[in-house]
């Protein structure tokens, strides 16, 4: 059964590090939040806004991740299942500059370990996209406690009872007979998800009738509804908020209108809208059949 929803969708100003994440939302949502609704954020913005970004340029010594990248990127997601998966992704990937792919990698390696290391893209929830230079976002390892920090802000300024969910585009997958499990391609501390990294990522597209596919839910606050409707609010969301920039690095560069012989600048990134966070509302009458 789809969930049948109400969506509030207004563009923000991008994200910058040491972003306010509470007063940016209060501005935009304020007038708008009851009690009950879902206010889902990407993890990618949270990330930026909190300053877990990485300069990869700094990443020195990768001559010894050339080899192992090149036999995992260019031959086994290249040529062996790049024909079988057909994803346009893939094919970036396999014309991607190898040393700069190499230092991604060891930084996979150093952040996630070889499962994550094995993934074609967005290794251990790392990515690219919606950052200048060669700045990525990383994981917040404490994301429980920053989810739980920003809920007790936003119900004290609000005064409403709400649920929080972080979403990230990176995907999961529920086998189609069991509602309570699913497989995540990054880290998630939502309960009933298990972290395959790179093996996930392989079982879900080799085997995609048996799984249904879902943005991950990286973390959940709130009353519990659920792993099966949290991952499809987390698929609700997700759409909603779109790609700001772009979905990868060519995307990006074509959106901005830049060189892909150029760095991306901050400011580049001011002049698209963004919507790192959006609120459902799923009605009472509605409540009790999803």
């Amino acid at each position: 059964m789809s969930i049948k929803v109400i969506i509030y969708r207004k563009p923000f100003k991008y994200w910058y590090p040491g972003t306010d994440v509470v007063k940016s939302i209060v501005k935009r949502y304020g007038d708008r939040i009851l009690d009950g609704d879902f206010i889902i954020i990407s993890d990618k913005a949270l990330s930026t806004a909190y300053g877990y970004i990485y300069d990869e340029s700094s990443i020195t010594s990768v001559k010894t991740f050339v080899i192992p990248t090149y036999v995992v990127s260019r031959i086994f997601w290249c040529r062996i299942f790049g024909k079988v998966f057909s994803e346009d992704i893939l094919k970036i990937l396999c014309k991607y500059n190898i040393v700069k792919l190499a230092r991604h990698k060891k930084l996979a390696l150093r952040i996630g370990g070889f499962k994550h290391f094995i993934k074609p893209i967005s290794e251990a929830g790392i990515d690219t996209t919606n950052l200048p230079y060669e700045y990525v976002s990383i994981p917040i390892k404490e994301i429980n406690d920053i989810i739980t920090e920003i809920y007790f802000e936003l119900t004290s300024i609000l005064h409403k009872s709400l649920n929080l969910l972080i979403v990230d585009t990176d995907k999961c997958f529920r086998p189609i007979s069991l509602k309570s499990i699913a497989l995540s391609t990054r880290p998630s501390k939502v309960k009933g998800i298990i972290d395959l990294g790179g093996y996930a990522y392989l079982i879900g597209k080799c085997f995609r009738k048996f799984f249904k596919e879902y943005p991950t839910p990286v973390s959940y606050k709130g009353i519990w509804i659920g792993l099966d409707k949290i991952l499809r609010l987390a698929k609700i969301g997700n759409s909603a908020m779109g790609y700001g920039a772009g979905r990868n690095l060519i995307e990006m560069y074509k959106n901005l209108g830049i060189n892909l012989n150029k760095h991306i600048k901050w400011l580049d990134l001011a002049r698209i809208r963004h919507y790192p966070a959006v609120v459902v509302r799923i009605p009472k009458n509605l409540r009790k059949l999803i």
